[in-house]
């Protein structure tokens, strides 16, 4: 078979991956974005879809933001030029506290985030923005401004823009890389002649480390399974999503409540479990004690790609300026990906990014 030439490749069809195209393409550039299976099958298109800056700390934060400003100029664009809509909203959000030890938990993160509006309130005030949550509460953070979208409308409409601007997708599967001689690399793949490209990008989520079977490279991604409920309950959360330790429950626009999460050290599997749809259940009936006998619709699961230090992986390698890395958002991956292949796109293009990726770097694994 004939050998195919492209200037830049990218592995990976999540977020990370074909926002780096989109925002490649809208510079002018064009790529071949490969992906062995459909847009959306895996942790991009089934996550939960919230995004915001206010639950994120550290060097994630001002990454956050920058993705929540390109996630609105994502909504202004995407739905007139694809026709897709990608549920993109505001809305407002309650930090649920059941205990004084969580209330100062709360009020301590939240005190630093002055680009958040909040406030707290007493339990009084959330009955009357939300009457269904529980009355063991001692109150909670209100957050004005959260947004959320549909994780796999945004896929499916930024993998549509791309191919009207003329990206190719190739769906097949990667089964090698070689550096040459020259610097160039070539990418053996499944079932379609390979490619001979001067860049790639790695964006395989957690199956990003295969590439240190075939580089001299530490990628150390670990998959964190997370699943997630879809339940029918007309009435409730109208006004607002709430969230407590680590789980949410939220009225999505397909007049579901869909409410989760679980963080299980499960390798790659991606298969639902009763064990735990129970304990979602547990903590959204805690939240909202009228969701007990809600009827459960459907239930996901996907895994997520997690580094070692929690932290993205974003830029090149030191040894392989050409090959560039994209993963590691954890559970922040649908707020930070499109920040992250925005700067994926910008180290591309000019070799510079207008933020500090130090705590991201490839390297730090070395």
């Amino acid at each position: 078979m004939n050998t195919l030439k492209s200037d830049i490749v990218i592995v990976g069809g999540g977020i990370v991956g074909i926002t780096t195209a989109y925002y490649l393409i809208q510079s002018g550039i064009n790529c071949v974005l490969i992906e062995k299976d459909p847009i959306g099958s895996h942790a991009s298109g089934f996550a939960y879809g919230s995004i915001g800056a206010s639950k994120i700390q550290g060097p994630n934060y001002p990454l956050a933001l920058k993705g929540c400003s390109l996630h609105k100029q994502l909504s202004e664009f995407l739905p007139g030029y694809t026709g897709i809509d990608i549920q993109y909203r505001d809305k407002s959000s309650i930090r649920l506290a059941f205990n004084e030890k969580e209330k100062q938990y709360l009020l301590q993160n939240d005190s630093n985030l002055s680009e958040v509006e909040f406030n707290w309130l007493e339990p009084s005030q959330i009955f009357s923005l939300e009457p269904s949550i529980s009355n063991l509460i001692i109150g909670g953070v209100f957050i004005k401004k959260s947004m959320d979208v549909n994780p796999y409308n945004l896929l499916s409409a930024l993998h549509t823009a791309i191919k009207m601007k003329g990206v190719q997708i190739i769906h097949d599967e990667i089964v090698g890389l070689k550096i040459n001689s020259d610097t160039s690399l070539t990418v053996n793949l499944k079932n379609t002649p390979s490619l001979l490209s001067e860049k790639i990008v790695i964006s395989m989520g957690p199956w990003s480390n295969v590439f240190g079977n075939w580089i001299n490279v530490k990628l150390p991604i670990m998959p964190l399974k997370g699943q997630i409920l879809r339940i029918s309950k007309p009435g409730i959360l109208e006004n607002c999503s709430v969230s407590w330790s680590g789980n949410y429950a939220n009225l999505k626009p397909d007049g579901l409540i869909w409410t989760g999460t679980t963080e299980e050290n499960q390798g790659y599997d991606e298969s639902t479990t009763v064990e735990s749809r129970n304990q979602i259940m547990k903590s959204a009936v805690k939240m909202i004690p009228s969701i007990n006998n809600a009827e459960i619709v459907k239930q996901t699961a996907c895994i997520r790609p997690m580094s070692p230090d929690n932290l993205p992986i974003i830029g090149s390698f030191g040894d392989y300026p050409q090959i560039y890395v994209g993963t590691g958002g954890l559970r922040s991956g649908i707020t930070l990906g499109p920040a992250m292949g925005k700067i994926i796109s910008e180290l591309i293009l000019q070799n510079s990014t207008d933020m500090d990726i130090t705590p991201f770097s490839p390297d730090r694994f070395e």
